[in-house]
């Protein structure tokens, strides 16, 4: 532009001002071209441009490939130098069972660009249409076998095997075979979202820890590896051997355990799980402890039952989840209001901390349909079964269906306990609908109702409703809940529906008896 103006003055000069009006028209008819040549100039240097930052990128993205095939090399060539011949791809479908395939390290190592992704694929109906016993796929699930699913590993998650000591694991999420895309099946990574949604829009973070009840059995004939009860030391002296080796194995894979103790039925035991503020990886834990506590039970001649109700007359097996809710930006606990107030009461839980309890009491009949998802888990529930009737809460009552617990070094009331949850369920499905349950009650700034030991109930909830009676209801209480149904979305929620209906529809139908439950666990486990 510049120079387009130094030609001008300069030609203005030159001419008299009787030629001025002639020579400007001559001038603009000479420049035109000028100005064509410099405009496409221009656009040369602008696509020029162009073309080195799409350069740049691509080979921004080419080093980024090279980094992480040389850190996926050094991973397998140092498994392969600690004798570990195989990777196990691990993933959980909505019924709980493990779906994993194996990669030879070999095998990795010998392709020309390393790369843990884009490996193993499984069939899409093998997430959502098969029951948890049998791979036959059930009607009206949506699915079908045409699809498959792959697996995207996640690193983090990475495990050498101390029961199987030439395996090494890693946990993965499932993908779109033709988009890349989270598959609205993959659990896990469910479970992902509403962990990042509760911190990116409302600033919250989750806490949770699991506890894992279990029996241990020497046949199915109900012969257990003892008899004992609550808390008695005839369990921990007989089992010790188990015990130490378990804790060991579960110490190696870098699972926190809290506490051990013997539970209220014959051979049962507890393992409590550490809190953790990434409930994702705490979901893995939980699935990869019970894998290896039915390992280290095969090691001793046992077999490890999670089945929720193994005797009518003994208490069951439960999983039961304790939540609390912190600042994600400070880290600092928000469940209560730092009180220890002997008398204790909703007071004592913070405004975010009492709406997340009553989030929970409200869709706790749907949540039912997701945590305790079987016809056995409903033989477990019922007055006096430690597991709670009624939709409500109580301040440490463990006849209570959800419990508001004491720190106990502090003695404030900071997390919350359900105890209507079961190994039969899927652990990142029931997280997921746990938490977000309760943060729904935060967002909506729901009041908590008076709990269940209040004497100053009012008239209109002094009469808590029922629980559901069985699965079947469960489920209907599931299907009717907007806010679970939006979360699971309409794939999962249409397939989960229908074959957990059918599991129970079979069930009822073939008068199966609790004895005929325990074997099948049994022979399972």
């Amino acid at each position: 532009h510049f120079i387009l103006l130094y030609l001008l003055h300069q030609t203005a000069q030159n001419v008299t001002i009787n030629h001025r009006q002639r020579k400007q028209q001559q001038l603009q008819q000479s420049i035109f071209p000028l100005l064509t040549q410099v405009t496409s100039f221009k656009l040369m240097i602008t696509r020029n441009n162009e073309q080195n930052t799409s350069k740049m990128s691509q080979r921004q993205d080419m080093r980024q490939l090279e980094q992480e095939s040389a850190y996926a090399k050094a991973l397998l060539r140092s498994l392969q130098f600690s004798g570990v011949k195989f990777l196990r791809y691990f993933t959980v479908d909505l019924y709980n069972n493990v779906r994993c395939k194996v990669k030879p390290v070999d095998e990795l190592l010998r392709q020309p660009n390393i790369c843990l992704n884009h490996q193993l694929s499984v069939a899409e109906v093998c997430y959502g249409g098969l029951p948890y016993f049998a791979d036959v796929m059930t009607p009206g699930t949506g699915l079908n076998a045409r699809n498959v699913l792959t697996i995207q590993p996640d690193l983090s998650s990475f495990r050498n095997l101390p029961y199987a000591p030439k395996s090494a694991l890693i946990m993965g999420n499932l993908l779109n075979q033709y988009t890349g895309k989270q598959s609205p099946l993959c659990t896990r990574s469910l479970l992902q979202r509403v962990v990042e949604d509760a911190k990116e829009k409302h600033n919250i973070g989750f806490a949770v820890g699991v506890e894992l009840e279990f029996c241990l059995m020497s046949s199915p004939n109900n012969d257990f590896a003892d008899r004992s009860v609550f808390a008695n030391s005839t369990s921990l002296n007989e089992q010790e051997e188990f015990l130490v080796d378990l804790y060991d194995q579960l110490k190696q894979q870098y699972i926190e355990i809290e506490t051990i103790h013997s539970e209220s039925g014959p051979g049962q035991l507890e393992v409590v799980l550490k809190y953790s503020k990434d409930p994702v990886a705490l979901a893995d834990s939980v699935v990869l402890a019970q894998e290896t506590i039915r390992a280290v039970a095969k090691k001793y001649a046992l077999r490890a039952l999670f089945l929720p109700k193994y005797d009518m007359m003994q208490a069951g097996n439960g999983m039961h989840v304790h939540m609390s809710i912190f600042d994600s930006t400070t880290g600092q606990p928000i469940m209560s209001n730092n009180s220890n107030n002997d008398n204790g009461g909703a007071a004592d839980l913070s405004a975010k901390g009492a709406s997340f309890v009553e989030g929970l009491l409200q869709h706790l009949p749907g949540l039912m349909g997701l945590t305790i998802p079987t016809v056995n888990s409903f033989r477990r529930v019922g007055p006096g079964c430690w597991t709670g009737s009624q939709v409500g809460w109580a301040l440490e009552d463990k006849e209570s269906a959800v419990r508001v617990c004491s720190d106990l070094a502090t003695q404030e009331w900071n997390h919350v306990e359900v105890k209507l949850v079961d190994a039969s369920c899927n652990i990142y499905l029931a997280l997921a609908g746990l938490l977000s349950s309760g943060l729904d009650g935060v967002v909506q700034e729901l009041t908590l109702r008076p709990s269940l030991l209040d004497d100053d109930k009012n008239a209109d909830s002094s009469i808590p409703s029922l629980l559901p009676e069985n699965v079947m209801e469960a489920l209907d209480s599931l299907e009717t809940d907007d806010h679970l149904m939006k979360l699971m979305s309409p794939t999962m929620s249409q397939a989960y529906l229908a074959v957990r209906r059918r599991d129970a529809e079979a069930s009822f139908s073939s008068g199966s008896t609790l004895q005929d439950e325990v074997k099948a666990a049994y022979h399972r486990s």
